[in-house]
């Protein structure tokens, strides 16, 4: 097999690469190549030449910090092993596949996850990372662009502490699948002996392992999953195994007990909310899909918000408004047939709970961060040139939501609902052909969008 790694450093030597073989794929990239950057990133050709005049700047500095000592053998597996993913709940939610996948071809290895420190506990009691690291990065905490990177800001510092802490630890190996220069630049910064990534969004000559990316897998979990399979191990993408201890689904039976709903009756749940605006299809539609599902069926509707939101369930009956901490929410969760949403973090959280979810897609592509579980329904309007716009919509409001009516909607919920129907448990696996993702407009409507887009490829 050839290897699929490009020397990113002068010193690098044959034999700290000789452990990662190719895995081929279909129409794959060169490292550099800009078609391949168009269809996995969101990044202008202006915001192309912005990453490489920081990266040149950066490759300055980098030349005057005294080199980092390669691994004495780099044929041993790694002790110490470090995951970069300092984003948001749904972008953890996406990383367990390969957390998973990472433990489990390095049982021995301490693994560390450099996560928001705002979500520290969220994996905690899974035995997927030995250690969480908090950190506060500037960039990832602020959804605008001037809060972002403002010098003032304390975050700078704190970020700079975490950073020299990590680099003083010297970890054996470091991952990040962001395909970001930020991100490549923060595993340099941290020290790590080898550190394994994607160059194609920039920052390669921070990498010790560039890896090429596989233009028929573009979803951000296989996206993940790629860096493992480079190494020559097969990975399994299976979303199930996320754990929820067994007093919190009996506190769970007991809270919808306690709200009067039957034990044997089917839970659909709606959650309209979505941290960023963009994604947001609207509160009056969402209770517009209860109502129909409330006339049309004998299940009962679970609203859910975040505590503190200005969400209102409508009043409806066997409507019940639910607004929970993170780990009752995720039990509660856990006992629905369906979950109905946006895109958002609460479609990731339910697919490892393995809960069918209809998904409402505005401004981002579902390709690279739809769900992937086998009766799961996108909702999209595939007309919209202007996708994905990085949630800063250039109109003054979203149309690609906007456009997406009620009845598009509610016919994916009750297809799916219908399918699950046959299913004792609502559960059990269909046969792949039947996650669909229902493309709507004049011309499409109810598509096999994965036969005929290069879509996530395995479930």
């Amino acid at each position: 097999m050839k290897h699929s790694l490009r020397p990113a450093e002068e010193k690098r030597s044959l034999k700290s690469t000789s452990a990662w073989r190719d895995v081929r794929g279909t129409n794959r990239p060169s490292l550099r190549d800009p078609s391949a950057r168009a269809r996995l990133l969101p990044m202008t050709p202006g915001k192309w030449r912005l990453v490489r005049i920081f990266e040149s700047v950066a490759r300055f500095l980098k030349l005057l910090m005294p080199p980092l000592p390669p691994l004495k053998n780099p044929a041993e597996p790694p002790s110490s092993i470090l995951v970069v993913e300092y984003w948001n709940l749904g972008d953890l939610a996406i990383l367990v596949p390969f957390l998973r996948n990472l433990r489990r071809s390095f049982p021995s290895a301490r693994i560390s996850l450099l996560v928001n420190s705002d979500l520290a506990s969220f994996l905690g009691g899974q035995g997927l990372v030995d250690e969480f690291i908090p950190v506060r990065v500037p960039w990832a905490r602020h959804f605008n662009r001037l809060k972002k990177y403002n010098p003032f800001s304390l975050d700078w510092i704190s970020l700079a502490r975490t950073l020299l802490a990590l680099r003083n630890r010297r970890f054996d190996w470091a991952f990040s699948g962001r395909m970001d220069v930020r991100d490549n630049l923060m595993l340099w910064l941290s020290g790590a002996h080898r550190r394994i990534g994607y160059g194609i969004g920039g920052g390669g000559s921070f990498l010790t392992d560039e890896i090429t990316p596989d233009l028929s897998r573009p979803h951000r979990a296989e996206v993940w999953l790629r860096l493992l399979e480079a190494r020559g191990e097969p990975s399994d993408p299976k979303l199930s195994g996320f754990h929820l201890t067994h007093a919190e689904l009996a506190s769970a039976r007991s809270y919808l007990a306690g709200l009067g709903i039957p034990s044997n009756v089917p839970l659909i749940g709606v959650h309209p909310g979505a941290r960023i605006a963009a994604r947001r299809w609207g509160d009056e539609r969402f209770a517009e899909i209860a109502r129909r599902v409330l006339e049309e069926t004998d299940a009962h509707v679970l609203w859910f918000s975040e505590p503190g939101t200005s969400s209102q369930a409508p009043r409806l009956k066997r409507c019940h408004a639910v607004s929970l901490s993170f780990r009752s929410f995720l039990a509660v969760l856990s006992n629905c047939r369906l979950l109905v949403c946006n895109d958002s973090g609460p479609m990731h959280l339910a697919n490892l709970l393995e809960i069918p979810v209809v998904a409402v897609f505005g401004p981002q592509r579902p390709e690279w961060f739809g769900p992937r579980g086998p009766h799961d329904r996108v909702v999209i309007r595939p007309e919209f040139s202007c996708r994905p716009c990085s949630d800063y919509c250039i109109f003054d409001q979203p149309h690609c939501l906007r456009a997406i009516s009620t009845d598009e909607v509610y016919s994916a919920v009750e297809n799916v609902f219908q399918q699950l129907s046959h299913v004792p448990d609502g559960r059990g696996e269909l046969p792949y052909e039947s996650y669909i993702w229902t493309s709507v407009g004049p011309a499409l409507r109810s598509t096999d969008f994965l036969r005929n887009h290069s879509g996530p490829q395995r479930g």
